[in-house]
């Protein structure tokens, strides 16, 4: 287990135009039912425009590069290790992603949040003006610092100026954002890639964050924690910081590699997967035994309820990236699609994860008469059936039935997204707000890596399994480009197809889990503007 430390008030000044300078605790001084610091509706807008965009540059730098990746390649002429810039993104932007909860309780919201802007921008920057492939995957590395920072800080910054009676309808434009951006990011980049270079794929988004960095630096006033820097340093948990990130970055080298790079019965990814589980071993025991203030409070994963949001989070986040990854690799592959046309496919599936993202929000602002669980447990099933009615495309399936398949298993996943940040900043004390944001989309983050990891396992052995003998060991996914998609064999296809469908069905795995870990919060509903519970951060019926 992990060791609880005792409460540790920081002081921080609050100064306002109207008042003179006071101590405020920011130990569990939030009340549930308005937001710790008010503003005028205007500026509150303008603020939550500025986050919307940070959030926004963030996302389509995510989605942007896949169609940037073959000009890229065709440049540098470095084809083996073009897969680099992508995941050197993925280690910096989810090891270090706890993290940033824990800074921003030390060092300030504010401060924290735009250092992630300046960092993504600096980046981007960086990104357009590579010289070689070396130069754009350490880019790639401080764009994921950025990004990964943006995605938590946003979430947590709400929380702090809008109450959790408000919070749904809020955090639901970012559903958008991220609808938008997956949306609009591969035909702009395949745009801007084929018009100028793929440089400009990465010089587009640097406006987007200057605005953000604008509005946030000079309309969002939130007082930071006083203090001299050497005190503030001294309260991170920087042994527990290394553990984690170390161990997190090893995995997660180990799942992008196995079955891909190398054979999961490689040395390589043995060691990697050893080390890692070993590290993560290590970050308990330094949680437990060393960590004065720390990064993991073990009152966290005590609450069953708490653990059920984080669990939740992971499968869900499995379901919603390996159906983003492997969606239009299916219609590449077996209909022939164009990389931007494939792209196209995925409407459907986004638009029911943001509409029922949105949905969820605006439903748990509105009323408290569904549970947390109950809209999560709902969701689970849909995500369930979606992903076992995906299974079952074929070469003669109907665009109908693609689009309603897509819409179900997205509406699904969009259900429980926004479901568990809300639930999981809903049980916890103030305290513990920003780490607990942080940890959940750590956990998300965690489950889209696993889930494109198990996804392409299961569909490598089914593939491999059943292919006929003439071609075993002389063929695979990867063999075939753009220009040869369509000179595959029809036996090559159909192979294709079985594989592609029982990969698919993984989602009913991950859908039932969730069900299960949904059942443990089933009672648990929002919080209200009732005086009986105004010491209660629970709703318990």
């Amino acid at each position: 287990m992990i060791q609880d430390e005792p409460k540790k008030e920081i002081t921080v000044d609050v100064k306002d135009k109207d008042a003179e300078t006071h101590p405020v605790s920011t130990d569990n001084v939030q009340s549930h039912n308005k937001p710790k610091y008010e503003m005028k509706k205007a500026q509150l807008l303008l603020v939550f425009v500025g986050l919307s965009l940070a959030i926004l540059s963030a996302a389509l730098d995510q989605i942007i590069i896949s169609t940037t990746l073959p000009a890229i390649a065709l440049e540098f002429r470095s084809l083996d290790e073009i897969a680099w810039i992508g995941t050197a993104y993925l280690l910096a932007a989810t090891a270090f992603q706890p993290t940033y909860g824990k800074l921003s309780d030390v060092f300030g919201r504010k401060p924290i949040f735009l250092m992630t802007i300046c960092l993504l921008e600096l980046g981007l920057l960086l990104c357009g003006l590579s010289i070689n492939l070396t130069m754009l995957i350490i880019s790639r590395v401080i764009v994921g610092l950025g990004g990964g920072g943006i995605i938590a800080l946003a979430q947590i910054i709400i929380t702090e100026i809008v109450s959790i009676n408000e919070r749904g309808k809020y955090q639901g434009t970012i559903g958008a954002c991220w609808g938008i951006a997956s949306i609009a990011g591969p035909l702009l980049g395949g745009a801007l890639t084929d018009k100028f270079s793929w440089r400009w794929a990465f010089f587009v988004n640097l406006p987007i964050g200057a605005i953000a960095f604008i509005s946030i630096f000079f309309l969002l006033h939130i007082p930071n924690p006083t203090g001299s820097i050497w005190a503030k340093f001294k309260l991170i948990d920087w042994w527990g910081t290394f553990t984690l990130v170390v161990s997190t970055i090893l995995l997660l080298l180990s799942l992008n590699w196995g079955g891909s790079k190398y054979a999961w019965n490689n040395p390589i990814i043995i060691i990697l997967l050893c080390f890692g589980g070993i590290g993560y071993i290590i970050f308990a025991l330094v949680e437990w035994k060393v960590a004065k203030d720390p990064l993991a409070p073990g009152r966290l994963f005590k609450n069953p309820k708490t653990a059920a949001y984080f669990g939740l989070n992971f499968f869900n986040g499995m379901g919603l990236f390996s159906l983003m990854y492997f969606i239009p690799l299916y219609f590449q592959v077996v209909k022939s699609e164009s990389a931007t046309t494939s792209g196209l496919e995925l409407i459907p599936y986004m638009l029911g994860v943001v509409s029922a993202y949105i949905f969820s929000g605006q439903l748990i602002s509105r009323t408290t008469y569904f549970s947390y669980g109950l809209i999560c447990a709902f969701g689970s099933i849909l995500m369930a059936v979606g992903g076992g009615l995906i299974g079952t495309f074929s070469l003669n399936t109907s665009e109908g039935e693609i689009i309603s398949y897509s819409l179900i298993t997205g509406i699904g996943i969009g259900l429980i997204m926004q479901t568990t940040i809300l639930a999981g900043q809903g049980v916890v004390e103030y305290k513990d707000m920003a780490i607990v944001t942080s940890l959940l989309q750590f956990y998300e983050s965690m489950g889209t890596v696993f889930g494109v990891a198990i996804m392409g396992t299961v569909f490598n052995n089914v593939f491999n399994s059943n292919l006929p003998p003439q071609y075993q060991g002389k063929i695979s996914l990867h063999d075939f480009d753009s220009s040869t998609l369509g000179q595959i064999p029809d036996v090559i296809v159909q192979t294709f197809v079985l594989a592609f469908d029982v990969a698919f069905k993984v989602v009913i795995g991950m859908g039932s889990f969730a069900f299960i870990l949904s059942l443990f919060m089933i009672k648990v509903k929002p919080h209200r503007d009732d005086p009986k519970r105004s010491e209660s951060p629970l709703a318990l019926d």
